[in-house]
């Protein structure tokens, strides 16, 4: 049983996204995120659905139906924007986007999220 999950853990530690480029492979339409943290407190703890992804950035809609996040961009949500790679930090699963590529701490924080389900 133990060994069962020891390996569980470690083919999803592999899995996990470690820098800038993998995320841009595995952003595409229909993955569901998980928002951790977001500099509108009000939009932390939501799950998003990738509506369409590009070299730009992505744009992702809530799974609340009545989120009035849905109806930005002409129904395709709210947009982020990929930004550079030193902006960025990876950690544990967790994908966060920092206003500063100098300090990466809550009053910098921008958004965090981890990616539910791959498409």
């Amino acid at each position: 049983m133990i060994s069962l999950l020891s390996y569980i853990l470690e083919r999803m530690i592999k899995k996990m996204i470690k820098n800038l480029n993998q995320l841009k492979k595995v952003i595409s339409k229909d993955v569901k995120l998980e928002i951790v943290g977001h500099c509108r407190p009000d939009y932390a703890n939501d799950t998003r659905i990738v509506t369409l992804s590009n070299s730009q950035g992505f744009y992702s809609v809530s799974a609340d139906p009545r989120s009035k996040i849905n109806t930005a961009n002409d129904g395709k949500g709210s947009v982020l924007w990929w930004s550079k790679a030193p902006f960025w930090s990876f950690e544990n699963g967790l994908c966060s986007l920092y206003d500063s590529d100098k300090q990466k701490d809550n009053d910098h924080l921008i958004i965090s999220f981890r990616v539910l389900e791959a498409a």
